[in-house]
């Protein structure tokens, strides 16, 4: 019989990327991996401060039946803060695992994102803008596509920790002549 605390796997695969989530002490972790073999794993935990981990803390997650196709919805809570997201398809992107995440702060948050060590190391996904004073919902969202992780809606992308992260959309919006990558 299965220890109390286990619960089996959770998968869902998108075009050539494959994001499965496991439980791992008190939350889900998750890793994607593309169809060649690259793989980015969630870095869950390990802040200084519990209320603000590294990574989203996802206790529940289900699967839906959507238009675009099945997708893993996942709520959570860390401190007062709570977080939710979505993970699936994209109808305007079919090759890409879409990730749109929130969290509703109730304090100034320390940091707030997704980090995840991948082929290329450690990469760190932020939302843009963070409100001053809470209460108030903060949202980033970003791809996984065949060229690796794609921030979107004014996310960033960068090292952990460097407060300069990289504004990636932006600059691919100027690139495509405004379109949205």
């Amino acid at each position: 019989m299965p220890a109390a605390d286990s619960r089996p796997p959770l998968t869902l695969t998108v075009a050539e990327m494959t994001v499965r989530f496991v439980w791992c002490d008190d939350r889900w972790r998750h890793e994607v991996v593309r169809a060649d073999g690259a793989c980015w794993r969630s870095i869950e935990g390990g802040a200084d401060d519990p209320r603000w981990p590294a990574s989203p803390a996802l206790v529940e997650l289900s699967r839906l039946d959507t238009a675009p196709g099945p997708t893993i919805l996942g709520v959570g809570l860390a401190g007062r803060s709570h977080f939710s997201a979505s993970v699936g398809p994209d109808p305007a992107w079919p090759d890409r695992l879409r990730f749109d995440i929130a969290c509703r702060v109730n304090e100034p948050p320390l940091r707030l994102g997704s980090i995840y060590d991948g082929p290329a190391g450690l990469v760190s996904i932020a939302p843009g803008l963070v409100p001053a004073c809470p209460p108030a919902t903060v949202q980033w969202g970003y791809w996984f596509a065949p060229s690796g992780i794609l921030p979107f809606d004014g996310s960033r992308a960068g090292p952990p920790g460097d407060r300069r992260c990289l504004a990636i959309a932006p600059a691919i919006d100027h690139i495509r002549g405004g379109s949205h990558p």
